[in-house]
């Protein structure tokens, strides 16, 4: 019986170390897609900034266009 208790005690903590081990690799699959969102956001980020400049240069052609037709 004693040793049963034994093999049991390292037998648990295996199943421990198995557990974090698989932890890990999950957390290290979370901080990649995390990763990949702000790889995203940042893109679309800099596209917004892009088209808000494209916008702001259109705005002020139109404006041009507007005094010389006198409008």
């Amino acid at each position: 019986m004693a040793e049963n208790i034994d093999n049991l005690v390292p037998e648990q903590l295996r199943l421990i170390r198995e557990d974090l081990g698989g932890l890990k690799a999950d957390l290290a699959d979370a901080r990649s897609g995390i990763a990949d969102v702000r790889s995203d956001l940042l893109g679309q980020q800099t596209m917004l900034f892009g088209l808000a400049t494209v916008i702001g240069q259109i705005d002020k052609r139109v404006g041009h266009l507007e005094q010389k037709i006198g409008a």
